[in-house]
C-alpha cells in the first residue's frame, strides 16, 4: 500500500464519518424532531412537554457533542497528514533512536501547531460555544426536572429555595450590622 493510498483511506473514513453524523441528524429531524414538536394533549400534557421537551435537549447535546468530536477528527487526520508528509521520506530506510527522537519531535511539534491554530480558530470557539450552551440547556433541565420530581414530593429543599434563604439571610446579617453601628453610635453619643 502506498502513500496516497493511506491519505486517500484515511480520507474516505473520515468522510464516511462525517456523512455518518450528517445522515444520523437529518434522520432524527425528520422522525424524532417532528415528533419532539408536536402539541401534547390530554390530562398528563404537560408533563409530556416536559419530558419532550427533556428529549430534545438531550438530542441537541449529544448532536453538538458529535459535531464536536467530529471537528477534533478532521483537525486529528490534518496534523497525521503533516506529520505523515514531513516524517514519510526521512523513515525509509534503516530506522535508529536518533530517527525516532525526530519523529517524535516532528510529531508533537505539528500536533501542537495544528491544534493551537485550531483552537484559535472562530469555528473552534463557536463549536464550543454551542457544546457549552447545549450542555448548560441540558443541566438546567435535569436540576428542573430533579427539584419537580424528587425533592419537593419528598419535602425536601431545592436549590431555589437554599439560594433565597441565604439572599434572606445575608440580608439579616447586614441589617444586624447596621443596627448594631446605630446603637455604638447612639452609647456613644450619651
Amino acid at each position: 500500500m502506498s502513500e496516497s493510498d493511506g491519505l486517500n483511506m484515511e480520507k474516505s473514513n473520515f468522510e464516511s464519518t462525517q456523512e455518518f453524523f450528517d445522515q444520523w441528524l437529518n434522520t432524527y429531524k425528520a422522525t424524532m424532531g417532528k415528533l419532539v414538536e408536536m402539541p401534547s394533549v390530554g390530562p398528563a400534557r404537560e408533563k409530556s412537554e416536559k419530558m419532550m421537551k427533556g428529549f430534545s435537549t438531550f438530542a441537541n447535546l449529544y448532536a453538538a457533542g458529535l459535531d464536536t468530536s467530529s471537528n477534533f477528527q478532521t483537525v486529528f487526520m490534518e496534523a497525521m497528514r503533516k506529520v505523515q508528509e514531513k516524517t514519510a521520506p526521512d523513515m525509509k530506510g534503516e530506522i535508529s533512536p536518533e530517527k525516532y527522537k525526530e519523529f517524535y519531535n516532528t510529531w508533537i511539534e505539528t500536533y501542537s501547531e495544528t491544534f493551537k491554530d485550531f483552537s484559535k480558530s472562530g469555528h473552534f470557539v463557536s463549536d464550543m460555544g454551542k457544546l457549552n450552551s447545549c450542555l448548560m440547556d441540558f443541566q438546567i433541565y435535569n436540576r428542573q426536572m430533579l427539584e419537580e420530581n424528587y425533592l419537593k414530593p419528598m419535602n425536601l429543599p431545592t436549590k431555589t429555595e437554599i439560594d433565597e434563604i441565604n439572599k434572606e439571610l445575608y440580608s439579616l446579617k447586614k441589617t444586624v450590622k447596621e443596627l448594631k453601628s446605630q446603637i455604638k453610635e447612639l452609647k456613644e453619643k450619651k
